[in-house]
């Protein structure tokens, strides 16, 4: 995501028993590009997802990654906050297990979702009733970066 000038955000993370703020990260300029893939970070520097087409997009496996309580899929609050404020409109999350993808707007999410904080920091989640769902195959979606 493009972020003017140097800006700073903090979080929290580690376990519960160790939920303190942790020092604000600092980010460098980035350039959003509608036909390169770019690389999203969470708070920590993680890669946790790319921007193509202008939708936000990560790769996961369901039976990891899939909250069970409540059942859905999350993102990180700030990072679809960023999303939205780059004229981002839509998330989509593929489960490389089953080859489904799930897609959803981003303003839904923050509406309707709910926020949970388990050691990673502020998220929200999206119960999966809420999803659209596709059956693609894994060949049909380009490769990703491996750094994800």
């Amino acid at each position: 995501m493009k972020i003017i000038n140097k800006e700073t955000r903090s979080a929290t993370c580690g376990l519960k028993k160790d939920l303190q703020p942790t020092r604000k990260q600092t980010y460098s300029d980035n350039t959003l590009s509608q036909k390169e893939k770019q690389l999203v970070r969470r708070f920590d520097g993680k890669p946790v997802g790319y921007i193509e087409d202008g939708i936000l997009k990560k790769r996961v496996q369901a039976s990891k990654h899939m909250l069970r309580i409540p059942r859905g899929w999350a993102w990180d609050k700030d990072i679809l906050e960023e999303a939205v404020a780059e004229g981002i409109l839509k998330t989509e999350i593929f489960d490389t297990e089953r080859e489904v993808a799930y897609s959803a707007n981003i303003q839904d999410i923050l509406e309707k979702g709910q926020e949970v904080n388990r050691g990673y920091g502020l998220q929200i989640v999206l119960h999966l009733y809420l999803w659209k769902k596709k059956k693609q195959k894994i060949n049909e979606i380009q490769p990703m970066l491996r750094l994800i």
